[in-house]
């Protein structure tokens, strides 16, 4: 065989080899499925509940990774002030009242998303879900105490959190010693 046809064969193979495997990685690309986000998972949700919810609200991820990015922010720029003695007061009470209205707006639209899903969940998995926001949201906001009592029938310091120490987030995000 000439050189010529050498060449044209080799080339020939190699591009039928490349062509095979390009074809193989697309064709993998395009079933692979991407896996279902944690809460999906959790909640065990099927196929059809976790697209009707991406459906039903489908700029949530985005917009609240932007809504805790800026949380984030202003939480850090707050401490900084709270770490530097030569703060004016004034600064760090704007500082609080911005941290305030971060933390609100996150509030805000979390609580759209939990009832915009809502009414796509299973009975059970409205339980879970729900119960797991209360839950948290006890935890985070203690009650509070008046004249030594407290509202309702919750523990000093708010209901007990998820493992069993009294309410409130102390120790658990960095806020002193538990």
């Amino acid at each position: 065989m000439r050189l010529p046809a050498r060449v044209a064969i080799a080339v020939a193979v190699l591009g039928a080899g490349v062509g095979a495997f390009v074809a193989t990685v697309a064709s993998r690309a395009a079933t692979r499925r991407e896996p279902p986000p944690p809460v999906a998972r959790w909640l065990g949700l099927t196929d059809e509940q976790a697209k009707a919810v991406e459906q039903a609200d489908p700029r949530f991820a985005t917009e609240t990774d932007a809504l805790r990015t800026d949380l984030c922010e202003k939480r850090e720029a707050l401490a900084a002030l709270l770490e530097d003695p030569q703060s004016p007061k004034d600064r760090i009470l704007a500082q609080v009242e911005q941290v305030i209205a971060a933390q609100d707006t996150l509030t805000r639209r979390v609580a759209q998303h939990l009832v915009a899903i809502r009414p796509l969940l299973t009975p059970e998995q409205q339980k879970q879900l729900m119960g797991a926001c209360a839950s948290g949201m006890r935890c985070a906001a203690p009650c509070r105490f008046r004249g030594g009592e407290t509202s309702g029938d919750a523990a000093p310091g708010g209901p007990p959190c998820r493992d069993g120490r009294p309410g409130g987030r102390r120790g658990e995000r960095g806020w002193g010693p538990r």
